[in-house]
Order: C-alpha cells, then sequence, then structure tokens
C-alpha cells in the first residue's frame, strides 16, 4: 500500500561524454530514455512517479567542472524521459530532477536554482512533467522564518538575505516562478528535505555541516512536523520526502547523513520519529 517514487540519477561510464570527470547524464538522452521506458513497462502498477535527474544544476551531478552546466540539455533529457514514460504507463506522475539551493551562480560549479529553474522554463520544462521537484532545506532555520528578515543571534552562521538557506523561502521563490511562467496548476514535490541535529549522537557535526549544532533534537521534530503544516496550508505542494530515516544505523553517527536521520544508531526513536507519528495525517 506504499506508494513509490524512483529517483534516476545516475549512467554508466559506458553511456557518458568521454572526459566527464563526475557522474552524469549519458551522452544521448534516448539512452536514458531506452531505460526508463523499459522501468516504467516493468514497474506500471507498482511505481506511481519517476524523478528524472537530481541536482543538476551542481556541477559533480551533470558530468563535472568545464562549463558543462546547461538546463537546455537537462529539458532535452527530461523530454525524452517524459515521452519514455509516458508511452508505456500514462499514469505516472513524472517530476523534474529537484534543484538544490546553491546561492552561488558561476556557471561552472553551479547555476543558483531560481536562475536555473527560469532557464527550465525557457526551454520548455512547462511540456515535460507533471510536477517540479525540489530540496527546500532548511539549515539552521525554522520553515516559516522569512528569509528576508529572520536572524538568530546564537547561531553558527546566519543566512538572512538569501532564500537558498530557508525552506520557505525555496519554495516561495520556485512557486512565483511558476506562475510567471503559467505553470500554476502544478504542484512542487519536495523529494528531499530535512533538519540536521547532532544532539544524542555523541559527535560533532560533518565538516561542510556546522549548522547542525546549532538544531537540537526538539527543534528538529518540531521544524518538520511544522513544514508538513505549512505546505499543506499552502495547497500547492505535493508529497514531500523526508531526508532521512535511517542513515545512522547504516552509516555510522559521524556520517553527515546521520545527523538527518529520525532514528539512532541502534534504531531507538530520536524525537521527530514520535511528533511525525503523532502528527495529524
Amino acid at each position: 500500500g506504499i506508494k513509490v517514487l524512483f529517483s534516476v540519477v545516475k549512467a554508466p561510464q559506458w553511456a557518458r561524454p568521454a572526459g566527464d570527470t563526475d557522474q552524469g547524464p549519458p551522452a544521448d538522452p534516448a539512452t536514458y530514455a531506452t531505460f526508463l521506458r523499459e522501468m516504467a513497462a516493468h514497474f506500471k502498477g507498482r511505481v506511481q512517479a519517476y524523478e528524472i535527474w537530481n541536482e543538476q544544476n551542481l556541477y559533480y551531478e551533470w558530468g563535472g567542472l568545464g562549463g558543462k552546466l546547461n538546463a537546455g540539455k537537462y529539458v532535452q533529457l527530461l523530454k525524452a524521459a517524459y515521452q519514455a514514460i509516458k508511452a508505456v504507463d500514462p499514469s505516472a506522475t513524472v517530476i523534474s530532477g529537484a534543484l538544490t539551493p546553491t546561492g552561488y551562480n558561476d556557471g561552472n560549479i553551479a547555476i543558483d536554482d531560481r536562475v536555473y529553474l527560469e532557464q527550465m522554463y525557457q526551454a520548455g520544462l512547462k511540456n515535460y512533467c507533471d510536477a517540479i521537484g525540489a530540496h527546500p532545506s532548511g539549515y539552521n532555520n525554522p520553515p516559516d522564518a522569512d528569509w528576508q528578515t529572520y536572524t538568530d543571534p546564537s547561531a553558527s552562521f546566519n543566512a538572512k538575505g538569501h532564500p537558498s538557506w530557508f525552506f520557505r523561502g525555496t519554495l516561495e521563490s520556485y512557486r512565483n516562478i511558476m506562475l510567471k511562467y503559467g505553470d500554476g496548476a502544478k504542484r512542487i514535490w519536495a523529494t528531499e528535505f530535512g533538519w540536521a541535529s547532532v544532539q544524542g549522537l555523541g559527535v560533532a557535526p560533518a565538516k561542510g555541516y556546522e549548522y547542525a549544532a546549532d538544531n537540537t533534537e526538539e527543534e528538529q521534530a518540531q521544524y518538520i512536523v511544522r513544514a508538513y503544516q505549512l505546505a499543506k496550508s499552502w495547497g500547492w505542494v505535493g508529497p514531500m520526502f523526508l531526508w532521512n530515516l535511517n542513515f545512522a544505523p547504516i552509516c555510522g553517527n559521524g556520517d553527515e547523513k546521520a545527523a538527518f536521520g529520525i532514528v539512532r544508531n541502534d534504531w531507538g526513536a530520536r524525537s521527530a520519529f514520535a511528533a511525525l507519528a503523532n502528527m495529524p495525517k
């Protein structure tokens, strides 16, 4: 009875362009489309949704450095995949690959997610997906915080002034772009979101994730529940996939993914697990 989304995000080396230094898309979008057509036919009736790629506005998700980032080429991949899936399973939901909120826009390491989303629309995005993928991270900010005004003097860093650091800021920015391009009937699917906390894990935050020390376990629980409640009240957000359930027992507490988990490495429940279980559905 569980509905499943497949996120198909890597291509084998033989299919990728020569010279790619990181795992990116195949050289020919038809290669990807053929794979997804076979997959969708095989899992018809058992898999309800497919996400086409992941964080394609970031260099190490799109073949590496060297100016490879290109929203037009991504939409070519999306178009091929969308048509292939729909040909064998018209009822399947196809979600555009979720962008990562980078706050950085050099065209080589990353393209700002809002800029990239506009570029996707200019390349025809509206015609080749049923929903818009997003990764609205909250970092060390509450889900309803306004990116233009919110500040926390006790935080390890303050990101006031840019929506990339804010759950609400990211989603509202995307919604405004969708409306600009006449795509307001679609919903945003949050295919990855969450808050990290190292409280109770007995470790310091992993490098680059220092903000995980700013969130208590109780705040993590409150923020996640509030995020679901907010999104439901807005009405234009679809399914939301919490990152994550159980990376602590899989990877150990020192791995950055463990801080986002809602169970401990002994499978005991963190505060967020109980909060979600008790949240009205």
